[in-house]
């Protein structure tokens, strides 16, 4: 609260717009990941936005004459060093199917193009991702412990004793565990039924939804022509500083979207945000021009290519917050604090 009256009081005061004039000539790089189709955001709300929401964020730029580029062009003005004024990329990660479903149909409204960095492991399966499927059944059967013990008890030979599995998280994480250690999505389905069926949560309507599955081939075209770039951002959604097992992770991504995308697939997304600069040598070699990570900032001729700053947008974020952000007022707070 105290947070958002100091936001409101800067932008009263014009802080916000000077901040916009002071950082006029950065890019600012917008992050989103799913988008609601369902209550997803009230299960992971740092992941999904409501669509009303992303509607009044886009309303915003356009309102507020911000310059929208495809990620290739900006990157091209930033490494000239001549970024034209109030320049703002919008990137998705993961590539849920709300993206097209939802906020495909915002972008073009407004005609702005956007990146979508897809990773490849769910993408055109027809089961949702596992772990984050684990954590909605969990979700959507509220607070009730009593079945703890019982599903517990029917994974004792892969986890220790049932008696020690009583917490809920600690459960939920370990069943997520064992899910990924199986060799294959039939038995993580199978898994995800028996869950479900312990919560008394049905796995097939999660399922038929789409509300947590990836888009599809066919999916890809539809959102290529609507404006949307598709870039990389690992097959199994994971960058480790292990060089060979990075290499293998681009690879395999690119191995999967190639024949599915019209644009050479040259940018690249951190999964997790979580990021090296031991990574570098292995995207070098891998022709990526930039990789964003998940650290909020703007960017310049000064920032890394391989290491780009993002904001972040989520339902976890008010509209103020997300001025503040996109004006430049948090990144002159960041300035101010860091000279300090």
């Amino acid at each position: 609260m105290i947070k958002k009256t100091v936001f409101y009081s800067a932008k009263w005061l014009g802080l916000f717009a000077l901040a916009r004039r002071i950082y006029r000539h950065r890019v600012r790089i917008l992050c989103y990941h799913g988008f609601t189709l369902e209550d997803e955001h009230l299960c992971v709300p740092g992941l999904f936005i409501e669509p009303d929401v992303f509607q009044q964020r886009m309303d915003y730029l356009a309102d507020k004459n911000y310059r929208v580029l495809p990620l290739h062009e900006a990157w091209l003005e930033i490494e000239s060093g001549n970024i034209g004024a109030d320049t703002v990329v919008l990137t998705i990660d993961d590539g849920f199917y709300s993206t097209l479903r939802l906020a495909a149909p915002v972008l073009a409204e407004h005609g702005f193009p956007a990146t979508l960095y897809l990773t490849s492991y769910y993408f055109d399966q027809p089961c949702p991702i596992f772990t984050l499927t684990v954590d909605y059944l969990f979700f959507k059967s509220g607070g009730d412990t009593s079945v703890l013990q019982q599903l517990a008890a029917g994974f004792s030979d892969a986890f220790v004793a049932p008696e020690d599995w009583r917490d809920r998280d600690q459960l939920r994480d370990a069943l997520k565990n064992y899910g990924q250690q199986l060799p294959d999505n039939e038995q993580r389905e199978q898994l995800l039924q028996t869950i479900g069926n312990a919560l008394g949560v049905a796995y097939q309507p999660i399922r038929d939804s789409r509300i947590l599955g990836l888009v599809n081939r066919q999916e890809i075209a539809e959102l290529e022509r609507a404006g949307v770039d598709i870039q990389l951002h690992t097959h199994r959604h994971r960058f480790p500083t292990d060089t060979g097992v990075a290499a293998q992770e681009l690879r395999d991504n690119r191995a999967a979207l190639q024949d599915h995308v019209a644009a050479p697939l040259n940018h690249f997304c951190y999964p997790s945000g979580e990021w090296d600069e031991a990574h570098w040598p292995v995207l070098q070699e891998a022709g990526m021009l930039t990789a964003t990570t998940c650290e909020s900032g703007l960017v310049d001729a000064r920032t890394p290519p391989l290491a780009m700053n993002r904001i972040l947008d989520s339902a976890r974020v008010s509209q103020i917050e997300y001025e503040a952000e996109v004006s430049g007022f948090n990144q002159l707070i960041r300035s101010l604090r860091g000279r300090s």
